[in-house]
């Protein structure tokens, strides 16, 4: 019987298909094998080896795999992994409970397999003793000192009897219990690792973990279990109803996403439970999280770059990433810092976000206050920090300039000055009170002032009234432009135009030489010369008068004193005797001052 065509084709392409399922088994003996093409595996078996699923192709995970140490998986861009109602689980692991903190406590049943017993419980190292410090454990109604050993015991029950254990310690090395112990019937042994482990207050941390999972594509699981992974989220991750033990933290890369929905995330191996790296996102609902200690994620950039507007500028940081640190720094001679390097001794600075152990969210409040300061003034911002790996602050500045110079003239006179008006401005976006210098072929001009001061707001325009002078004579053009702080040096584009501007040419001459003075000059002198006249013959006078007066002033006072009574009788006859004696001496004159005294005296 002949088959139709078509149905030929269909048969060959369902072959074709279901071609891959029959090689649905995970590599056994160390090997590296790839996934071309979709698989489903529904058999549980053990996975030793390296398996890669490459672009294009799903691997179905729906039965239990048990994953020996060092084994791998890897998801490549463009492929899907597909854990649905399955696991993924690694048995050969080191944890441990976080045994002092503070009112840690944990639960024990070893079921029904004797009367009684020791249990005994296991510690990572053993416990010093000291002066200070103490470290007692407590089961039941008895207290050990766990100090100078790695181990307690105690008599117990072991009739599927719940034993509370608690511990008491004061004691700052990080005490892990590895794991618990009964011991029974001459010898039997019943162990709980630290997962199998109920424990309150006491965080289970893996020390290792027991193969790798990288995802660069794909990754959903559904109803699943996740034991021992070192887990890498490089596109998309997506977990819903899930546990996952020994499994963090997940580490999910920047750009990528990770959906987490209720599900049990326990035994991280670090302080938290997922780490988005820079501007990952994630959906994180109806979750618990490790607890405690742990935070249940956190965001944290690579690194903390900043670029600014301002070379050699000042920053004041403040509250900055998860421990709140504060300290000063300074930009580079571009603007720009590394402000926290991508070290692991600086993590807690770069961590901007998180949800702490108690499912509460959490925002780094930091500020940065970027300034500069010269004697334009201090420009200066403060701004929340980034909170990417690489962020921007931009302070506001002036940008002074100088548009134009208008002399009085363009014709001027050697020796003199003329006036004239600069006009500066401010077009940048902040205030300032910015200096300007005049230069005539590249030199200082003599002009007053020889710095001009002006202070400016965001976007005015002012005119300032400036006398130059000129001692040479010849066609001259004045410059003037900002002069700038040597703090601004870096920076002088963005606060400044610095090409100025000029003024038009102006013609310096000599004044003209004439035999004929000026009107005035001669006005002047004239002046000058009758008062200097004046002022020699007043004093002439004033001498010839105080000559004159002396003599009779001094004869009239001596007769007043020798002769009274011939005083008296020519008083009496109304005859000035001052003038009889004018005339007595008109008659004949006196050769000195001593010719006038009386005779009987001579």
């Amino acid at each position: 019987m002949r088959v139709p065509r078509s149905t030929l084709t269909m048969i060959i392409v369902l072959l074709f298909l279901s071609a891959p399922l029959a090689q649905a088994a995970p590599p056994e003996s160390g090997e590296s094998t790839t996934i071309e093409a979709n698989e489903v595996w529904t058999e549980t078996a053990t996975m030793d080896g390296h398996l890669t699923v490459t672009n294009g192709a799903t691997l179905t995970i729906q039965s239990d795999i048990i994953m020996q140490p060092g084994s791998s998986i890897t998801v490549d861009e463009g492929a899907s992994l597909v854990l649905d109602n399955g696991s993924l689980m690694s048995e050969e692991l080191n944890s441990g409970l976080l045994v002092n903190n503070m009112n840690a406590n944990l639960e024990l049943n070893f079921g029904d397999i004797a009367e009684t017993g020791v249990v005994q419980l296991l510690f990572d190292h053993e416990i010093t003793t000291g002066d200070t410090g103490w470290f007692n454990v407590t089961m039941g109604d008895t207290t050990v000192d766990a100090r100078g050993s790695d181990s307690v015991q105690f008599d117990a029950p072991l009739n599927a009897t719940n034993l509370t254990v608690t511990f008491d310690a004061y004691y700052f090395t990080p005490t892990y219990l590895l794991q618990a112990q009964a011991i029974y019937g001459g010898g039997n042994v019943e162990t709980l690792q630290a997962p199998d482990i109920i424990a309150n207050n006491a965080p289970l941390y893996w020390f290792q973990s027991g193969f790798d999972l990288a995802v660069n594509g794909q990754f959903d699981a559904v109803n699943s279990e996740l034991r021992g992974a070192n887990l890498s989220c490089s596109m998309a991750c997506s977990f819903t109803d899930i546990q996952m033990t020994g499994s963090a933290p997940i580490h999910v890369a920047d750009a990528t996403s990770i959906s987490v929905i209720d599900s049990f995330i326990t035994g991280s191996r670090t302080d938290e439970d997922i780490i988005l790296h820079d501007q990952a996102t994630i959906t994180y609902t109806n979750t618990v999280g490790t607890g405690g200690t742990t935070d249940a994620w956190i965001r944290l950039l690579s690194e903390r770059v900043l670029q600014t507007n301002i070379p050699n500028g000042s920053l004041d940081i403040y509250d900055m990433g998860w421990s709140a640190s504060d300290w000063n720094d300074l930009t580079d001679e571009n603007g720009n810092i590394v402000l926290v390097p991508g070290l692991a001794t600086n993590e807690h600075k770069r961590i901007v976000e998180w949800m702490d152990g108690d499912g509460v969210e959490h925002q780094e409040e930091a500020s940065i206050t970027l300034s500069i300061t010269s004697n334009w003034g201090t420009f200066s911002t403060t701004v929340d920090a980034p909170t990417t790996s690489v962020g921007t602050i931009n302070v506001d500045l002036p940008l002074v300039s100088v548009t134009e110079i208008s002399p009085e003239t363009t014709v001027a006179t050697v020796n003199r000055s003329i006036g004239l008006m600069v006009t500066v401005e401010n077009s940048g976006s902040a205030d300032t009170t910015a200096n300007f210098r005049c230069y005539v072929d590249g030199e200082d001009a003599d002009t007053a002032p020889s710095t001009i001061t002006a202070s400016l707001a965001a976007g005015e325009t002012k005119e300032i009234p400036v006398t130059w002078y000129v001692y040479a004579d010849g066609s001259q053009t004045l410059t003037c432009k900002p002069f700038l702080p040597a703090a601004l040096n870096e920076m002088a584009n963005e606060v400044a135009n610095l090409d100025g501007a000029a003024s038009d040419p102006v013609v310096w001459t000599y004044a003209e030489e004439t035999e004929d003075a000026p009107i005035i000059i001669w006005i002047i002198a004239i002046v000058g010369f009758m008062a200097l006249a004046l002022f020699i013959a007043s004093q002439r006078r004033q001498q010839e008068k105080e000559y004159s007066s002396h003599p009779i002033e001094s004869q009239r006072e001596n007769e007043e004193k020798t002769h009274p009574e011939e005083t008296e009788s020519a008083e009496s006859e109304d005859v000035d005797p001052t003038l009889a004696e004018v005339e007595e001496t008109e008659e004949e004159p006196a050769n000195s001052v001593y010719d006038l005294q009386p005779e009987d005296e001579g």
